[in-house]
C-alpha cells in the first residue's frame, strides 16, 4: 500500500477543487463585465428608429464579435469548471457540463433570477451560439466515426456477438412495450405511435461508446478482458442503434412504416456508395497530399468540407445530419503518425474543449425539472423510463453473458458498463426532439435518465469489486477470433 502511494503521480489533490473554482470565477468575471458594459442589451434607440420607418442601425463588427466572444467565454468557462468537478468526483466530464446547464437553466438559476439566461445566452448571440453548438455536434460524430474500429466487430467471438445482441434486443423490446404507458406524456403532438415506439426502444438500448471508453480507462479495465468485451459490444450496439434511429426518423417523416421504405433504402444506398467509393478516394487524396506536402490548413478545410457536406446530404434525405457526419468519419483513415490524423486530432481536441461543451450546456439549459416535479404523471412516466432502461440493459446483458459461461459477477459488471448512456444518449435524444418524435417533457426526463445511468456506473463497479487501478504490467486482452492467447475471463465451473 505504501509503495502504491509513493508511485502515485499527477497534480496534488487541492488542484481538483481550486482549478474549477478559478475557472468559474473567471467566467463570472466575464459575466460581470458583460453586465457592466451592457453587452447584449437591446439598444433603446432601436425601437424609436424602427417606429420612425428608418432603416435599422447595423451593429459594428467589433461589438458583435465582443458579444459573441463574451458569451462563448462565459458558457465554456462554467462548462470547463463543471467538467473538472465531475472528473474530480470520478465521473465523465460530460456529466458536469450537462449539470452546469441544468444549474444555469430554468431548473435553478433562471427560476430564481429570470434575467440570468440573458447573461449566458444573450439574444444577440443566441443564433450564432446555437450554430456553433450544432457544429460541435457534427464534429463530434465525425470523430466518433473516425475512431470506430470495424475490425473489432469482424474479429468478435461467439460471446461478444451474443452479448451485443442481448444488450440491444432486450432493452429495445422493453422500451417498445413500455412506450404504450408513456405515449400520452412523452410523444410530440401529431406523432404516430409506431415511430415513437421505435425511438423509445432505441433510446432504451443506447450505450455511450465515447463515455464508456473513459469509464473503462479510469476504472483500470482498459487491459482487462471485461473492458475489452464491453468496448467491442458497445461498438456493435452503436451500429444497430444508429440504424434503428434512422428508421424511426424515416417513419416519422413519411408518416408510416411503408412510406419510410424509400427513405431507408435511399439512406442505406447512400451509405454503401459512400463507403465503397469514398474510402479509396479519401485514401488516394491523403497519399497525394503527403507527396505534395499539402499544408495543415488545407487538410483541415478538406476535413470540414467532407464532414459538413455529408451531414447536409443525410439531412436532405430526411434522416439527421449526425448520420452523414458519422459516415464522413468512417472514410478518414486513422493512421498513427500521419499528417491527416494529426490535423484530425487537433480538430477533435479543439471541438471537445470549446464547441461540444456549448452543445451540452445548451442541452442542460433547455431542461426544466420544475415542470416534471410538479406533474405527477410525468414523474411516473420518468420512473418507468429509468426502470426500463436499467432493467433492460442489466437483464439483456447479464443473462446473455451468464448463458455464455461467464460468472454472475462478471455478467453483471458487463451489464453495468453497457448501461452507461452519457453523450450518445443525449445526442440521440436531441435528434428525436428536433425531429418531432418526443416532446420537451420527454426530453427532460430522458436526459435525466441518461445522467443517472452514467453516474451509477462507477459506484456499481466498485460495489461489484470490479474497479481496479491500471496494472503495472500489460495484461493480455480477451482473445477474439484469430487471437493466439487469452486471459481467462472469470467463469463458473459449469
Amino acid at each position: 500500500m505504501n509503495d502504491a502511494r509513493t508511485r502515485r503521480t499527477g497534480p496534488p489533490d487541492w488542484r481538483g477543487i481550486v482549478y474549477p473554482l478559478l475557472i468559474s470565477a473567471a467566467a463570472l468575471g466575464v459575466l460581470v463585465a458583460v453586465l457592466g458594459l451592457g453587452i447584449g442589451a437591446p439598444d433603446p434607440a432601436a425601437g424609436e428608429t424602427a417606429r420612425e420607418g428608418a432603416p435599422p442601425a447595423v451593429a459594428h463588427a467589433g461589438e458583435v464579435t465582443l458579444r459573441l466572444l463574451a458569451a462563448i467565454a462565459a458558457v465554456a468557462g462554467v462548462a470547463a469548471g463543471g467538467g473538472l468537478l465531475a472528473r474530480r468526483l470520478g465521473q465523465p466530464p460530460v456529466i458536469g457540463e450537462i449539470a452546469t446547464g441544468l444549474l444555469l437553466g430554468p431548473s435553478f438559476l433562471t427560476g430564481l433570477w429570470p434575467g440570468a439566461t440573458a447573461l449566458f445566452y444573450p439574444a444577440s448571440a443566441e443564433p450564432v451560439l446555437g450554430l456553433l453548438a450544432q457544429a460541435g455536434l457534427v464534429l463530434f460524430m465525425f470523430a466518433v466515426g473516425s475512431e470506430f474500429d470495424a475490425s473489432q466487430l469482424r474479429r468478435s467471438g461467439r460471446v461478444v456477438g451474443a452479448v451485443s445482441q442481448g444488450s440491444m434486443i432486450v432493452p429495445f423490446v422493453l422500451g417498445v412495450v413500455s412506450s404504450g404507458l408513456v405515449y400520452r406524456e412523452f410523444a410530440a403532438d401529431g406523432i404516430g405511435f409506431v415511430p415513437f415506439a421505435i425511438f423509445l426502444g432505441t433510446a432504451m438500448s443506447i450505450t455511450a461508446f465515447p463515455v464508456l471508453a473513459r469509464i473503462v480507462q479510469e476504472s483500470g479495465l482498459a487491459r482487462h478482458p471485461l473492458g475489452t468485451m464491453a468496448m467491442t459490444c458497445a461498438a456493435a450496439c452503436d451500429v444497430i442503434a444508429w440504424c434503428a434511429l434512422a428508421t424511426a426518423m424515416a417513419v416519422a417523416g413519411a408518416g408510416s412504416v411503408w412510406g419510410a421504405g424509400g427513405t431507408v433504402l435511399l439512406a442505406a444506398g447512400f451509405a454503401v456508395a459512400v463507403l465503397v467509393l469514398g474510402r479509396p478516394l479519401v485514401r488516394a487524396a491523403d497519399r497525394w497530399a503527403d507527396r505534395r506536402e499539402v499544408p495543415s490548413a488545407a487538410r483541415l478545410l478538406a476535413l470540414l468540407l467532407l464532414a459538413f457536406s455529408l451531414a447536409r446530404a443525410t439531412d436532405l434525405m430526411g434522416v439527421h445530419s449526425i448520420f452523414g457526419a458519422f459516415l464522413a468519419g468512417l472514410l478518414v483513415p486513422h493512421r498513427s503518425g500521419s499528417a491527416l490524423t494529426a490535423v484530425q486530432l487537433r480538430l477533435d481536441s479543439l471541438n471537445r474543449r470549446l464547441l461540444l461543451p456549448l452543445f451540452f450546456v445548451s442541452v442542460g439549459m433547455t431542461v426544466d425539472l420544475t415542470r416534471v416535479t410538479a406533474h405527477g404523471a410525468l414523474l411516473v412516466a420518468g420512473a418507468v423510463a429509468v426502470v426500463t432502461a436499467v432493467a433492460g440493459k442489466l437483464l439483456g446483458t447479464g443473462l446473455t453473458a451468464r448463458s455464455c459461461g461467464l460468472s454472475w459477477r462478471m455478467s453483471l459488471g458487463l451489464g453495468v458498463l453497457l448501461n452507461a448512456r452519457g453523450v450518445t444518449e443525449v445526442v440521440v435524444l436531441r435528434a428525436g426532439l428536433d425531429a418531432g418524435l418526443i416532446n420537451q417533457n420527454a426530453f427532460t426526463v430522458l436526459v435525466v435518465m441518461a445522467l443517472l445511468t452514467t453516474v451509477m456506473t462507477g459506484p456499481a463497479l466498485s460495489l461489484l469489486k470490479l474497479s481496479r487501478r491500471p496494472p503495472a504490467a500489460p495484461v493480455a486482452p480477451l482473445r477474439l477470433a484469430g487471437s493466439p492467447q487469452r486471459e481467462p475471463l472469470e467463469r463458473t465451473s459449469a
